[in-house]
This record gives C-alpha cells, structure tokens and sequence, in this order.
C-alpha cells in the first residue's frame, strides 16, 4: 500500500506540472521565434503568385512558426478588397492601394503602424524617397508601407536619334525640347508617316503627370482633383503634337501594331518604368530619361502599401510579416522579383530592380530623378473616375470635345462623381 501510494502521488504530481505546462504555452501569443504554435496569415495582392514567391518562402524560413496563405486576386483588386472588409473576411495582410489607403485608415479597417515602426529595428523612416514623407505627412498616423514604387519615363530609340542628328533627351529637357525633337524624327513617305516622333499616350497617368508637370497639384490634401490651367496647357501641347506638329498618333490610330515603340515605329514613348522588361530585347539601341518638365518636373509614382487589417486575430504575426518585407532582405526580393525599386533609398542604390537588355537601358539615374520629383498624385483617386476623364482628354484630340469643354464641364463632373462616391 505504501508503494502504491507513493506512485499515485508521484503520478498526480506529473500531471499537474504537464497540465501548467501545458496550458501556459496554449495560453501564449506566437511570438514569431520558431518555437510557438504554427499560425497561418492571409496576405492579398493583385498579381498572380503563389506561396513559392522567393520574398514569401524566405520568410516563413525565418519565422517557421507562421504560415502565409497566398489570396491572388488579379482582377478588380480594389473593389474586392473593400467587399471583403465590409463583410470580415479581409485577409490579415492587405497590400492596399494608393486609394484605398485614406478611405481605410479613415473608417478604422486598418491598423495604425506607429506602435510597431517605433521599436523596430529593420528600417528607418528616414530613408524613404520623398512622396512617402508627402503622403504621411498629410496623416498623425502611419497606416501603410510602400512595397516598392513604379515611375513614369521617358523611351527613346538611340539608333532614330543617331540617324536624325539629334542628341539624346536628358533630365533638362523641356517640352520644348521634346517637341522640337519629335519634329526632327518624324519621317514621312508622301502622305504617310512612316516613323513618328513621338507613340501616342497610351498610359492614363502620363496625361496627369503632364498637368501636373505644368503646375497643377492634381491631387490636393483634401482629396479632391487640383487640375486647372496646368491640365489646358497639356491639352494644348499634346494636341499640337497630334493636331498642327503631327508627330505623334491620334490616340486610337496605330493599326495592328499596339506598341509603335517596340515596333521601331515611334522614336519615343511616355510609360511606366515596368515597360523596361518589355523593351529589353529589342533589337535597336534604346534608353530612358526622366519625362521632360514644364514648370517643374513630375512624374506620378504608383505603389501599394503594407497594412493590416484592424480585425485581424494575429496582428503580431502580420507586422512580423511587414516588417520582412520593409527589411534589406525582404526589399531586395521584392525588387528582384518584380523589377521595380524599393521606395527605401538605401535599398534602391543596389539596383536590384534593374532589369538589363541587350540593348539598353544604361541611363538608370533616370529613376533617382523621377523618385525625387515624383508624386502620389491622381493614383489618390478612383481609377475609373480618372480613368473615364482621360477619354474625354483623348476626345480632345480626336476633336470631339474642345479643351474649355473639358476644363469647364468635365473635370467638374468627374470632381463630383468622387465627392457622391
């Protein structure tokens, strides 16, 4: 009876330490060490990957214990993204767009940053490019971080340039500049342009960078569009270059060939830097600059930022997440993987973003240029609205509409088309 009584106790008292054990570490939140609970986040973004993505594999090597689950929605991200908040099932990491972020930070759906940003030691708040500082400089708080920044650039064909006399654009040139240059590259045979000076603008935000670069704000900071006589003198502009100059395409001219650009058709083209990857095995000499100014220099950024969602059941987990990817390690993948650079400027002198042809681009300063006088601008508002008044700029163009039309009735009705959103 002794010996039984003294394996009872013995036994009663393992379990009680295994039961204390036991629930101290169920009780514990996941610190991100490797040795909690495994702990699966959702992360959204708009291009089509899968958990294999080099940035989201290093991660869950580095912190064994979170799971990422992949949410791709490739079409009508932003729309879908809003549903989700609306209905709870917004996914824990939410790379948000330039848009979406004020609408969500106002309403509560995300969570401000401060708090995490204050005691990390992955980056430094200084180090971003300047319209990051714009942007959350127009808040008290820090709700999102920028995962990269694509820009807007100048294309133009060396060997057009060389055969013309012409000496290549630079980050001085003028629209004058521009203009006189597409004058001097443009060829016709008879009737028929057979290489113009300059592609039609086919991007919706070279219109926007353009009036911004005339002296408009285009976006102000009660979030409202700032066009006015900067967007007149693009119209002008850009309709002397089609209209009286003919150096450039009617918008919706170009035939079978989309690109004029890449065809060897078009001596230069206004697009966002993510066309390098287009463009670099072309078999002519190319290179880029930064887009001509006017009374300054512009070009509009677009990026999306890092946030998480407010009602998210693992937030530690999910700023451990952001924090990879705003770290050196996490932004060189994300720049490898997706050839834009890093909106960290320590970060983007590596030039890991830089996609290298053949035959071009050498000019890479172009993109330092461009982040320093580059703008969250008109990707502040809904793209349909803005997306719908660049038809109406092309309308102008096609003679359809005249620019005190456009000046005085449509920019007012898209202003209020945001304001009854």
């Amino acid at each position: 009876m002794k010996k039984k009584s003294i394996f009872m106790l013995l036994l009663t008292f393992i379990f009680a330490v295994s039961f204390v054990l036991t629930g101290c570490g169920g009780n514990n939140k996941s610190s991100g060490n490797g040795n909690d609970k495994k702990v699966t986040i959702k992360f959204s973004m708009w291009d089509t990957l899968d958990e294999n993505a080099s940035f989201i594999k290093a991660f869950e090597e580095k912190y064994p214990n979170i799971n990422i689950e992949l949410v791709n929605i490739p079409e009508d991200y932003s729309q879908k993204i809003n549903s989700m908040i609306i209905g709870g099932t917004a996914p824990d990491v939410i790379l948000t767009w330039e848009v979406d972020l004020p609408r969500f930070a106002e309403s509560g759906a995300i969570e401000p940053l401060d708090n995490y940003i204050d005691k990390t030691d992955a980056f430094k708040m200084d180090d971003f490019i300047p319209a990051v500082d714009n942007l959350n400089n127009t808040s008290d708080k820090v709700y999102g971080l920028p995962w990269c920044y694509a820009t807007e650039l100048l294309y133009y064909n060396k060997d057009m340039f060389d055969a013309a006399g012409v000496e290549y654009p630079n980050e001085n040139w003028t629209w004058s500049d521009f203009e006189e240059a597409a004058k001097k590259l443009t060829i016709k045979e008879g009737d028929k342009t057979v290489q113009w000076g300059t592609d039609a603008i086919s991007f919706p935000g070279i219109w926007y960078s353009m009036a911004g670069a005339a002296g408009d704000d285009v976006y102000d900071e009660n979030g409202k569009l700032a066009l006015g006589d900067g967007l007149k003198k693009a119209l002008e502009f850009q309709n002397k270059l089609t209209n009286i100059d003919k150096v450039s395409p009617e918008p919706s001219s170009g035939g079978e060939v989309a690109d004029l650009f890449a065809a060897g058709k078009a001596a230069m083209t206004r697009q966002g830097n993510w066309y390098i990857a287009s463009y670099k095995d072309s078999e002519f000499n190319w290179d880029i600059a930064p887009l001509p100014k006017e009374e300054r220099s512009y070009a509009s950024l677009h990026t999306g930022f890092f946030t998480i969602n407010n009602k998210s059941k693992h937030k530690e987990e999910a700023w451990k997440f952001i924090e990879f990817m705003m770290s050196d390690e996490g932004q060189t993948l994300i720049s490898q993987t997706f050839s834009n650079p890093s909106a960290r400027t320590s970060v983007a002198e590596k030039g890991d973003y830089k996609v290298q042809g053949e035959h071009g681009p050498t000019n890479w300063n172009a993109f330092d240029i461009s982040a320093d006088s580059g703008y969250f601008g008109y990707v502040m508002l809904n793209p349909t609205v803005t997306n719908d008044l660049v038809t109406q700029f092309n309308s102008v163009l096609l003679g359809g509409k005249t620019i005190d039309e456009v000046i005085n009735k449509e920019v007012p009705n898209a202003q209020k088309q945001l304001e009854d959103e």
